[in-house]
């Protein structure tokens, strides 16, 4: 029998004030054709501002590819906060109903996707996204093929400089019984290998919390490829909301993940980002055996 996962997405759905006051904004709209396949670029640069799919609020093109580059304004900027306005993207969901397919609008660095891909109708809801260390953007990517259209999407975003309800800034534990001296980080700057929790494959410490930050060693590597090897951490807690994590792994600003599963993702570097980051909890309880990852870094994305 399939055991169940909990993906409960770390973004708090919250309703944007005067969303109809004036916005001050500077975007630079390009136009390219490029060896890459993106078809249309815009690069925003304001406090506050708009992004919109190609023709809206007509129906956008068959086989888009396009980059929205949010800048990051000042070194005090911690993250951005979306407030989807208008959200009409005809698309399938895969089968666990998780990640939008065909068509979609996504936070191109999170991980799981499903944290950060949008299709259908959800119009009115908001969400918060982190900068990794050292990004001077966070990228937004929208993508649709041939096999239908609609009116696309209308996205409000604001610069964030309180980012402490989002896991921005964690101090990681002690490893118990070496507190004081050890703490449970991982500084990765090998091209492959794997990470761990703590004396895996024995059962996890109880009251962790454990960062593994990848370190950019060149600005050409692009991102992470990571795949689980065995994850294994307590399951979801029912809830009214749907299930919650007790024991968690995310990247911070996305989704969590617990109990038993398997995953192979690619989590990228925003523009600019000189590292990205993993953070593993645990609560009070008696831990399991954790998990083993593999990851490779990669220049071709």
């Amino acid at each position: 029998m399939r055991s169940t996962v909990s993906l409960v997405a770390s973004f708090i759905c919250i309703l944007i004030g005067d969303c109809t006051a004036q916005l001050k904004t500077d975007a630079v709209k390009i136009k390219t054709n490029s060896s890459k396949g993106i078809s249309c670029y815009s690069r925003l640069e304001g406090e506050e501002g708009v992004l919109e799919s190609p023709n809206y609020p007509s129906d956008y093109p068959s086989n888009q590819d396009c980059n929205y580059d949010i800048v990051r304004t000042s070194s005090s900027v911690c993250g951005i906060r979306l407030y989807i306005e208008d959200l009409n993207i005809p698309g399938s969901i895969t089968k666990g109903g998780d990640v939008c397919v065909n068509d979609y609008i996504a936070v191109e660095s999170c991980v799981p996707e499903g944290g950060a891909r949008f299709c259908g109708n959800d119009s009115g809801i908001s969400h918060h996204y982190n900068f990794q260390p050292g990004a001077t953007a966070i990228r937004l990517s929208f993508h649709s093929d041939s096999s239908g259209s609609g009116r696309g999407f209308r996205i409000k975003y604001k610069m964030v400089e309180d980012c402490s309800s989002y896991f921005y800034d964690i101090v990681p534990s002690g490893i118990p019984p070496l507190v004081g001296s050890a703490t449970c980080f991982t500084r990765i700057s090998e091209p492959s290998g794997t990470i761990n929790t703590p004396y895996h494959p024995k059962n996890y410490p109880e009251n962790l919390d454990c960062v593994y930050q990848f370190v950019r060693t060149n600005p050409n590597l692009c991102g992470v490829r990571m795949k689980t090897i065995k994850f294994e951490l307590q399951s979801p807690m029912d809830t009214p909301f749907g299930g919650a994590c007790s024991d968690f792994f995310h990247m911070p600003s996305c989704g969590f993940l617990c109990g038993k599963m398997e995953f192979s993702w690619f989590a990228r570097y925003q523009p600019g980002a000189t590292s990205l980051e993993f953070h593993f909890h645990s609560d009070e309880s008696i831990g399991l055996s954790g998990f083993l990852i593999s990851f490779e870094q990669v220049y071709n994305c």
